[in-house]
């Protein structure tokens, strides 16, 4: 019985002594948790990195989702399961000298930054477009009689006949015609009677006079001389082919009356036609008379004619916003027909030497434009530049470049990201960056500038691009009771993802323009979880508001 109390007695006395130590076991306990909670509210600075370093190799690891979780070997994120990204300690957020970033060239490595040389070069342009062939409007000829008459017999009596110069096309009968001959036998009569005489110069005028009003009705020496000859009228006038070429109008038949002036038949030699060259607005600055241009057409693919820009029309089809340029084209054995299509090939004139990069490189922040120079040590520093001309996927520099800097041709976003996300978190923990070169995400939104210098250390910084697969990170962690600095670039137009929204807390559709970053500034005000999703509400990612961070 004795043991029985002193056991009971016991147990008594441990439960009494847990209870007294309870609020000690809880504090030791959340103290033991610091590594994995409390401590990924605090980014460490780069002086702290060095801390982390337990083997002494100068390397860390760190989440780049979460830079406030670091440690000394390879690993995963406990939170996200991402693979931990090597950090030098004595490089970490090194922003470098102002408005230069530094990024680990194992990073580098990863992302596939590919660099290239700014080169001095000319550009020469290869313009491809479609063109039309039309009839040479230098080679047209217009049939009109000069008398008025009745047609009494049609030699051409189709659109598409072939004729050549000097062939007879109709004959007309004209009353006018008619009296005109008969005025001109009668001087010519005359002229022989009077012939010695005093009179015969007079005669010889008016003989003259016929004549003349016979030639301006297109009356032919040859003709006049069959009237001499036959000493008869002719009833009718035959009216010959002035040029060879092809009937591409016809506007008279057989018994039809005529007015002196009036086009009855338009010839044109086909031997040569205009190519008509459609050249957009943007391509206009390269094309000149005198370029050299390659045809093809669709008829005959492997044929390929040479030829070269004759004319650039002044005028632009607004509907289309293309101007013309024409091209003359040899047809000499008239197989190239008016209205058919054509492939053109334009050699643009080179322009003088200038600094040119890859298209590629150049990186576009509304109307600006920036280029990121590639420093030694894996130092990158973004340059502002004023493009000009672009063809053949280069594009030229005539500011900012003097030719022989070395650039990233290849994942320049992603360094512009890392530079982005450095400089947010550098404003996280105290940071300042105070350059005279203006960097690529403050200059669209000056305000945005002004705020990355008045947070404080409460100020939550996220940032956030949109590319093709959504948001990333589509999943974000912050403290409650904090303001959250939310920085949204949209890096491509191959989403849906023009604008965001937080209808939770209020927020948007906020519209996203291409890579230019967006702020969203916001204070949640419970724990717990909201989503953010695009304009249309197709892509979504996750906030949570954590209570105890």
């Amino acid at each position: 019985m004795r043991s029985r109390i002193l056991l009971f007695s016991g147990l008594l006395g441990l439960l009494l002594i847990a209870y007294l130590t309870r609020p000690l076991w809880r504090s030791g306990s959340e103290a033991m948790q610091t590594p994995a909670d409390t401590a990924t509210a605090t980014v460490p600075a780069t002086s702290e990195l060095a801390a982390f370093d337990k083997n002494g190799d100068g390397i860390v690891y760190q989440d780049p989702m979460h830079p406030w979780i670091v440690q000394d070997a390879p690993g995963k994120a406990p939170d996200c399961g991402m693979d931990l990204v090597p950090i030098p300690v004595h490089e970490g957020m090194d922003m470098g000298e102002e408005g230069t970033i530094r990024i680990d060239p194992v990073v580098l490595q990863n992302t596939g930054v590919r660099l290239t040389t700014v080169e001095v070069a000319p550009l020469a342009p290869t313009v491809r477009t479609t063109a039309r062939l039309e009839v040479n409007e230098q080679q047209l000829v217009a049939v009109s009689p000069k008398i008025e008459g009745w047609v009494e017999r049609l030699y051409v009596d189709y659109e598409g006949a072939r004729v050549r110069k000097g062939e007879p096309l109709l004959e007309i009968y004209s009353p006018a015609l008619v009296s005109t001959q008969e005025e001109y036998l009668l001087a010519l009569r005359n002229v022989q009677q009077l012939a010695g005489t005093p009179a015969e110069a007079d005669a010889r005028r008016l003989l003259e006079a016929a004549r003349r009003r016979l030639l301006f009705w297109d009356i032919t020496d040859e003709q006049i001389r069959q009237l001499e000859a036959t000493g008869q009228p002719r009833k009718t006038l035959t009216l010959y082919a002035p040029a060879s070429g092809t009937v591409l109008e016809k506007h008279v038949v057989e018994g039809q009356q005529i007015r002196s002036g009036q086009t009855l038949f338009v010839l044109a030699d086909l031997s040569t036609l205009w190519l008509q060259v459609d050249v957009y607005e943007h391509d206009l600055s390269w094309i000149k008379p005198g370029i050299a241009a390659e045809i093809i057409l669709p008829y005959g693919p492997t044929v390929r004619l040479q030829g070269r820009v004759d004319y650039v029309y002044d005028t632009l089809d607004p509907a289309t916003r293309t101007a013309r340029a024409r091209i003359v084209v040899p047809n000499p054995g008239l197989h190239l027909k008016p209205g058919m299509y054509a492939l053109v090939t334009l050699q643009g004139q080179p322009t003088p030497p200038r600094p040119r990069i890859p298209s590629e490189a150049l990186v576009r922040y509304g109307a600006d434009a920036w280029v990121i120079l590639a420093l030694a040590e894996g130092r990158f520093r973004p340059v502002r530049v004023q493009p000009g001309l672009e063809a053949q996927g280069y594009v030229q520099i005539l500011e900012g470049l003097q030719g022989g800097e070395s650039i990233v041709a290849r994942a320049q976003f992603l360094i512009d990201s890392e530079a982005r996300l450095k400089q947010a978190l550098a404003a996280f923990v105290g940071g300042h960056q105070h350059s005279d070169t203006p960097s690529p995400q403050t200059q669209p939104q000056p305000s945005s500038q002004a705020a990355a210098h008045q947070e404080d250390h409460d100020t939550t910084v996220v940032a956030i691009r949109v590319d093709a697969s959504g948001f990333v990170p589509s999943r974000i962690e912050v403290p409650l009771g904090h303001p959250v600095r939310m920085v949204v670039t949209r890096a491509t137009d191959q989403t849906c993802a023009t604008a965001i929204q937080m209808p939770e807390l209020g927020i948007g559709p906020v519209d996203l323009p291409l890579h230019q970053p967006v702020t969203l500034t916001f204070m949640p005000e419970r724990a717990g979880s909201y989503t953010f999703t695009c304009g249309m509400n197709m892509l979504k990612g996750t906030l949570l508001v954590l209570a105890n961070r």
